[in-house]
Parts: structure tokens; sequence; C-alpha cells
């Protein structure tokens, strides 16, 4: 591999956005679902693709708390990204004024 396609990886890789996750859904059975509109996977080098897992590319924070990925559900619909919690792994209730991010291999747009 020559230096400007490692270089052009280590780009992507390292290139983490944040985006604030809003309301999609709090009256779920199962799940608190937020989401980011207009929201994808940043496209990787084929040749990387299938060292990062979907699930290694992005993490999630509520009120500046890690999130570990067996406590929800990662999925597009249609033009949005979902999260959605899993009621039964919180102790506590998530509020539309709750503070959510997701942080990594993301883009709007």
């Amino acid at each position: 591999m020559a230096l400007k396609d490692l270089k052009k990886i280590l780009e992507q890789v390292h290139e983490p956005d944040e985006y604030q996750l809003s309301v999609e859904n709090l009256n779920h059975p199962d799940y608190w679902i937020w989401k980011l509109e207009d929201g994808k996977m940043k496209d990787l080098d084929l040749e990387l693709r299938e060292f990062r897992p979907e699930h290694a590319r992005f993490d999630i924070f509520i009120n500046g708390q890690y999130i570990l990925e067996q406590d929800y559900i990662f999925e597009h619909s249609g033009k949005n990204l979902l999260i959605k919690f899993k009621k039964v792994n919180f102790g506590y209730n998530l509020k539309s004024s709750d503070d959510i991010k997701i942080e990594g291999d993301i883009q709007v747009g």
C-alpha cells in the first residue's frame, strides 16, 4: 500500500464528527428512539471496510456518559439514522431534554 493510500485511510478514520440527536419517539413500548436527520455513515475505502464494523465506527453519549453498543440498536430509516435505546437496559427514563450525541464516522447531508 502506498503512503498516499495510507494517509487517505487515516484521514477517514481519524475524522470524527459529533452530532446532536433529536427525539423521534419516546412512546414505543420497547425503545426510546432518537434520530439524526439526514444522517448516514461515512463512506470508507473498500480495503478498510472489512476491518471497521459499523458498531466500532461511532460512539453514543447520553448526558456525557458513554453508552455500550448492547444498550441500543442502530439503523437507517429513509434519510435518517436512528438510535433505538433498549428500555430494559436502563435504570432510568430518557427525556426529550437529555443531551444525546453520536460521535464518529458519521455525516449529515
